[in-house]
């Protein structure tokens, strides 16, 4: 009996402590959330009359990351947003403060964001450029994007101070209705 009693409070202790130790997954990171369809060509199978491409956009946004050894700021090129992170070998990354907030756009081919990790600053860039895109693409009524291009580039700023712009250029389409 006594085994069964030691053999249970190691199993015990031993979860306890696996379930204790470690980095805290506590990042919340205040955001808007739009997505729309990119189309693929092939996929379309349509003849020429069947859809209308309503204009060609491009859309940028630009995300200033400042490093440092334990915190990483973000910050909009426009103001829109303001992001501090803390590093802390306890919790893992942690948002300090923040002002205004994000507005994040997802085609729906890409991979899901995962809010409980460090974003990137390049990853904000790309993902409010192509929120912008999205917005077009409401504002026209289209129903999609055709295989847009996303380009980023990074440039240095300052003293531990890097510019991600990014660029999303797209043809907006609209689909004729069949009767």
């Amino acid at each position: 009996m006594n085994k069964k009693i030691i053999l249970a409070s190691a199993i015990l202790a031993a979860v306890t402590l696996m379930t204790s130790c470690g980095g805290q997954k506590n990042l919340i990171i205040p955001r808007a959330v739009s997505s729309a369809d990119a189309i693929s060509v092939g996929a379309l199978n349509l003849q020429k009359g069947d859809y209308d491409i309503l204009n060609t956009v491009t859309e940028t946004a630009s995300v200033t990351a400042t490093y440092s050894s334990t915190s990483l700021k973000l910050i909009s090129e426009d103001g829109d947003f303001s992001y501090k992170f803390k590093f802390n070998k306890s919790m893992g990354w942690t948002l300090t403060s923040f002002h205004g907030t994000a507005t994040f756009g997802y085609l729906l081919q890409d991979a899901s964001y995962n809010a409980e990790d460090l974003p990137s600053a390049e990853e904000f860039a790309r993902r409010v450029a192509i929120a912008r895109l999205i917005e077009v693409v409401k504002d026209y009524g289209a129903d999609g994007v055709l295989e847009p291009i996303v380009t980023t580039r990074a440039s240095n700023t300052g003293k531990n101070a890097v510019e991600y712009q990014a660029t999303v250029t797209a043809k907006i389409v609209k689909i004729h209705t069949t009767n």
